[in-house]
């Protein structure tokens, strides 16, 4: 029987351990650090365990017993442990000398940079002591975005237009304070903006070939005064031809990033000049993305994962296909309001829907709704998936008025 441990079971990460005992995997665990936010420990699915460890050097000794088949980074704050543990349990998996380019958004860049690949010229800033410098040095009436360098998703991320703005958003940067993941953030980068369609490629790791899992394309629209509404984010044909050159683009980028086993998620912006991408994890899509997916794509991205790591055979470049058409819409708020979520009579008419999957709301009944301008704004969202892509329009309108209003 295989044994497997995942580091960091949270957010999608906790979607391994059920797959794996199905297949007769005994699965344990192990929680990086003390630090992690509730809102992350609190998806903890203890009985999907064998045991449940809390990191420390000490407990290599209970590691090595287990005799480990595969380590799994369930999310963004495994990455670090991930890599270490595979390289003293001698365990096939991602190099700890390259983990700094699954996870620092600076290092990324620069590795793109290194192999030839289309990226983002970014300046580093380690402290507040480097502001006037970068800010010198930047065009008067361009516009950059300011980001942090270890947080996820858009925590901390700042569209500046010109040398004010972004002076005043590095100021206004919450340096060496915690972010959202319980990690101090280690400092901050800025970058021009670039503009263009963006995608999700999904992607996993055989050995340093890589099977294009999942493409989707996010429609963003001008509201509330900004440019970054996310309205949703659509499910495409990974091998459609007029794709390739952002799924070869994304497969020369997770070569560059070290990715050797396993998944990586990776964001990109097709500018007028070609792909380039923006960020990228050595995890799961986060959400419930992998849910939708397994009704969209054959074989899927969690199943093709968890072959990834049993040392299952590579499937073939092109094994993917999309069986069905998926959509998450975002929900939008235009005012600041109290939350009164729908009656129940009112839930159960949209579960009704012959697109509908599910529904969920960021914010609790009474709170007072933020108005959406970015990911972070986003008060919920829904998922569909029907053969129709002409279907996710009619369903979206339809859940978009009686979910939200």
């Amino acid at each position: 029987m295989k044994t497997v441990l995942i580091v960091d079971p949270f957010s999608t990460g906790k979607l391994y351990a059920r797959l794996l005992k199905a297949q007769g995997v005994k699965c344990y665990a192990v929680i990086s650090t003390d630090t992690l936010p509730k809102h992350f420990t609190d998806d903890l699915i203890r009985e999907d365990f064998e045991e449940v460890y809390r990191w420390e050097e000490s407990l290599l000794v209970d590691l090595e017993s287990l005799s480990l088949h595969a380590v799994i980074a369930g999310c963004e704050t495994a990455i670090y442990l991930t890599d270490y543990l595979t390289k003293v349990l001698c365990i096939k998996g991602n190099s700890h000398v390259t983990s700094d380019l699954r996870r620092n958004k600076f290092s990324m860049q620069q590795a793109l940079k290194h192999h030839g690949l289309a990226n983002i010229e970014s300046q580093l800033l380690s402290s507040q002591s480097h502001i006037r410098k970068v800010v010198d040095s930047l065009e008067e009436t361009a516009t950059y975005v300011v980001k942090p360098l270890n947080s996820a998703a858009t925590e901390g991320v700042v569209f500046a237009q010109g040398r004010g703005e972004v002076e005043t958003a590095l100021n206004n940067a919450a340096w060496k304070q915690k972010n959202d993941l319980g990690e101090i953030n280690l400092g901050f980068i800025v970058q021009p903006f670039i503009s263009g369609p963006e995608y999700v490629v999904d992607m996993v790791a055989f050995g340093g070939e890589y099977i294009i899992a999942t493409v989707c394309k996010y429609t963003k629209i001008h509201k509330n005064g900004s440019k970054f509404v996310y309205e949703s984010l659509d499910t495409l044909d990974p091998q459609a031809a007029q794709l390739q050159p952002l799924t070869d683009y994304a497969r020369q980028a997770a070569a560059a990033l070290g990715v050797q086993v396993g998944p990586i998620h990776m964001e990109i912006i097709w500018s007028a000049a070609g792909p380039v991408m923006i960020e990228a994890g050595g995890r799961l899509h986060g959400g419930i993305a992998p849910l939708l997916f397994q009704q969209v794509y054959h074989p899927d991205l969690l199943s093709l994962a968890i072959d990834s790591y049993l040392d299952q055979p590579k499937p073939q470049a092109d094994a993917v296909s999309q069986i069905s058409h998926g959509r998450i819409g975002f929900f939008c708020s235009d005012e600041r309001r109290t939350f009164t979520p729908p009656l129940p009579q009112v839930v159960q008419s949209a579960q009704e829907d012959e697109a509908y999957c599910g529904h969920r709301y960021f914010i609790s009944a009474s709170d007072t709704t933020p108005i959406t301008v970015d990911f972070a704004t986003c008060p919920g969202l829904f998922w569909l998936q029907h053969p129709s892509a002409q279907q996710l329009d009619v369903s979206t309108a339809n859940l978009r008025k009686k979910l939200w209003g």
